[in-house]
């Protein structure tokens, strides 16, 4: 496996820790860290893309509320298409997909079905999804696919077996007590996220 200078990862003299471009990280981040930054020279930089031909339509990702709020003012002729950001029964990002509408930003949800937790647990194997799964004659990628859509995000499930890609695909309508008992399941403060640096970046990368 390649190194990250290999990768060609910029690291501290003497660490194993990346160096931080602090400048042209998100103000709510970098604020935290005791610097001074912000997104949007980065994202006018993209929007040009756009202006150019180069790409239809720019968006971003594992963005708070906060951060979408420092772009927002400058996203008026080329706008944020959508958000790419963990979502799933355990983390279902309430308030943000509810500010991301507001503002037609879609929100694209990674990890779908969620990581494998501290202890272990992971949201394909909780015994409450099963048993939903179950009674609604669907396995439990459909089932996370369709609670998902119905909320009106695009999940971006995975998977490297055919048959469960096409079971993926096809998504149907739940009932309201279906996704009432998966909305139940939220992890509160965040703690049902599954993909967090934080540590790494020495701030907490997830604060609206």
């Amino acid at each position: 496996m390649a190194s990250k200078t290999e990768k060609g990862i910029l690291l501290r003299p003497g660490t194993e820790d990346p160096v931080i471009d602090w400048e042209h990280t998100c103000s709510n981040i970098a604020t935290q860290a005791g610097q001074q930054g912000s997104f949007v020279p980065t994202w006018k930089a993209m929007q040009r893309l756009v202006s150019n031909g180069k790409t239809r339509a720019i968006g971003v990702s594992n963005f708070s509320i906060a951060e979408l709020k420092e772009i927002l003012p400058h996203s008026e002729d080329i706008p944020i298409s959508c958000n790419q950001v963990e979502v799933h029964p355990w983390l279902p990002q309430n308030e943000l997909i509810s500010f991301s509408n507001a503002h037609a930003i879609l929100t694209t949800c990674y990890s779908p079905f969620a990581g494998q937790k501290a202890d272990g647990a992971t949201l394909l194997k909780d015994p409450a999804v099963k048993k939903l799964a179950e009674q609604n004659g669907m396995d439990v990628g459909q089932l996370l696919q369709s609670w998902a859509v119905q909320r009106c995000t695009v999940p971006l499930g995975k998977s490297q077996t055919e048959a469960r890609i096409k079971s993926n695909f096809a998504v149907r309508s739940l009932s309201a007590e279906t996704m009432a008992a998966l909305d139940a399941m939220e992890i509160p403060n965040g703690r049902g996220r599954t993909n967090d640096y934080s540590s790494a970046w020495g701030v907490d990368l997830f604060t609206n």
